[in-house]
């Protein structure tokens, strides 16, 4: 008898889409002293930019929402 898979969704769904939000997040959050430490010109500098690019260009697919770092500040 053969086992049966488990059927595979297309799409996340809500809570694992605000999960996924809120773990890229936290990472983006871990990589920013990592940045104030190298210099701009630095290979491993540019490497962690692709990677917090990597991580914004996910959640702007799966959420369709804009980062939270990359949102516009205002202040009152």
């Amino acid at each position: 008898m053969m086992t049966k898979r488990h059927k595979r969704k297309p799409e996340l769904t809500s809570s694992q889409i605000d999960d996924l939000v809120a773990r890229t997040t936290a990472l983006h959050k871990d990589l920013i002293p990592l940045l104030c430490d190298l210099k701009p010109q630095g290979q491993h500098y540019n490497a962690v930019v692709d990677l917090s690019d990597a991580l914004a260009r996910t959640i702007r697919n799966v959420s369709g929402d804009e980062p939270k770092w990359m949102q516009p500040r205002i202040s009152r």
